[in-house]
C-alpha cells in the first residue's frame, strides 16, 4: 500500500504545471457550482420571507412594465372598509437611480407614506425613524447593505439621479434601519415627494407600477387574489394579482432567470472540466505505458494498474475540488466579503454540505475522465507495449 501511495504521489509531482492546470480546470466549475447553489439559496430565502408577509402584489394584466392609476388603491380598500381582512394598500413606483458620478445602479422605490410602515414591518424601524419618515418628505429608507456600500449614516443627505423621466437629481435624507432587514439593498422613499418633484415636467403624475396589499391571513390572500382582479375586469386597466412570493419569483425569472442560467453554466463548466481531466489522464497514460508494462511484468495485476490510473485521477480532481470549494467558503465566511450584498440574493451563505458535495462532484469528474485510460491500462499487453517503446 505504501509503495502504491508513493508511486501515486510521484506521478502527481512529475509534471507540476500539468497537475496545477488540471486542478484549476476542475476547481473552477466546482467554485461556480458552490456559488450557484449559494445564489439559489439566497433567492429561496428571499422568496420564503416574502411568503411570510401575507402580501399580495397587484400589477397591470399586460405586465409590470405597464403602469396602473393610483385611483385603484381606493377601490381595493373598498373591498374591506372595516380593515379586518385587508390591513393596508401601498402604491409602489420604481425609479432605480444612480449616485451622480457613480456607475453603480441603485434599487429605489417610491411608496405611500401613510401605509408603508404598517405594510413592511420587517424593516423594524425605531419610533424616531418612523417619526422622521412621516414628518419629512425627503426621507428615504436606505437598505443597510446599500448604506455600507456608500458609507451612508442615519440622517445623511444624499442625491440620487432617477433612471426614469425627468432624470433630474433628487436630494434625500437617509434613514438606515439597524435591524436584520430581509432585503438590504432596496431603498424606499415617499411617493408624494416624487409627485411634487415631477410637477410641471413631462412626467405624468398619478401613475404607479404596482400595489402591495397586506392581508390578515392566508385565507384572505386566497380570497382577495381573485376579488381584486374581479373588480377591475373589463376595464382599461385590468389587473393581475399574485401572492408576493409568486410575484417575486416571476419577476426574478423574467428579469434574470438565475436558477436556470446558473444550472446551465454549471453543466457547461463541469463538461469542460471532464474534457480537461480526460485529456490530462490520456497524456499521462501515453507517458507511462512503459512503466505500466514494467509493473505488469513484475507481477502487478490488471486490477492494480486499473486502480492506479483511477486513483491518480480521483486524487488530482479531488484536490482541484477542495480548492474550488474551499476558496468561496473562506472568502464569504471569514473575510469582509461576508458582508457583500447582491440585489434579491442578498448575502451569499456557503453551506458546508454544498462544499462536500462539490468535492464529491470533482472526484466523480476524475472517475469519468479516467475511464478510457483505465480501460487501456487494464488491457495493456506487456510484450506489445515494450516492443512499441523500442
Amino acid at each position: 500500500m505504501g509503495l502504491k501511495a508513493a508511486y501515486l504521489l510521484r506521478n502527481l509531482l512529475r509534471n507540476p504545471l500539468r497537475t496545477l492546470l488540471t486542478c484549476a480546470a476542475v476547481g473552477l466549475p466546482i467554485m461556480i457550482f458552490v456559488l450557484s447553489v449559494a445564489a439559489v439559496d439566497g433567492i429561496e430565502r428571499f422568496l420564503n420571507n416574502s411568503a411570510k408577509q401575507l402580501r399580495l402584489a397587484v400589477t397591470h394584466k399586460a405586465g409590470v412594465v405597464n403602469n396602473l392609476p393610483f385611483g385603484h388603491r381606493a377601490k381595493i380598500e373598498g373591498l374591506d372598509p372595516e380593515r379586518k381582512h385587508i390591513l393596508g394598500v401601498c402604491a409602489v413606483l420604481w425609479i432605480g437611480g444612480k449616485i451622480p458620478n457613480d456607475s453603480r445602479q441603485l434599487s429605489s422605490l417610491g411608496a405611500d407614506a401613510d401605509t408603508f410602515v404598517d405594510m413592511f414591518p420587517e424593516y423594524h424601524l425605531t419610533a424616531e425613524q418612523i417619526e422622521h419618515w412621516r414628518r419629512d418628505k425627503m426621507a428615504i429608507i436606505v437598505g443597510p447593505g446599500t448604506a455600507r456600500q456608500f458609507n451612508w449614516q442615519d440622517g445623511d443627505r444624499l442625491t440620487i439621479r432617477p433612471s426614469v423621466p425627468p432624470y433630474e437629481p433628487i436630494e434625500f435624507r437617509a434613514i438606515v434601519p439597524t435591524g436584520d432587514v430581509p432585503d438590504p439593498t432596496t431603498n424606499w422613499f415617499r411617493r408624494d415627494y416624487w409627485e411634487d418633484r415631477i410637477a410641471g415636467t413631462s412626467a405624468v403624475p398619478g401613475w404607479i407600477n404596482f400595489f402591495f396589499v397586506r392581508c390578515a391571513s392566508m385565507a384572505d390572500i386566497d380570497k382577495y387574489r381573485v376579488e381584486i382582479d374581479r373588480i377591475f375586469a373589463r376595464t382599461p386597466d385590468e389587473t393581475n394579482t399574485l401572492d408576493e412570493k409568486t410575484f417575486m419569483n416571476q419577476f426574478i425569472s423574467q428579469q434574470f432567470d438565475l436558477p436556470r442560467n446558473l444550472t446551465i453554466l454549471s453543466m457547461v463548466t463541469v463538461f469542460v472540466a471532464i474534457m480537461a481531466a480526460a485529456n490530462t489522464m490520456s497524456m499521462n497514460f501515453r507517458d507511462r505505458i512503459g512503466e505500466y508494462a514494467t509493473l505488469k511484468s513484475m507481477g502487478f495485476g490488471r486490477r492494480t494498474i486499473f486502480g492506479l490510473v483511477q486513483s491518480e485521477a480521483m486524487v488530482l480532481c479531488g484536490a482541484g475540488g477542495v480548492l474550488g470549494a474551499a476558496l468561496p467558503y473562506v472568502l464569504f465566511t471569514f473575510t469582509p466579503l461576508r458582508n457583500f450584498t447582491v440585489p434579491l440574493i442578498q448575502t451569499l451563505i456557503i453551506r458546508e454540505s454544498v462544499c462536500v458535495a462539490g468535492v464529491g462532484i470533482a472526484m466523480l469528474i476524475g472517475v469519468i475522465a479516467s475511464i478510457w485510460p483505465s480501460i487501456l491500462a487494464f488491457r495493456l499487453h506487456v510484450v506489445a507495449a515494450l516492443r512499441n517503446l523500442e
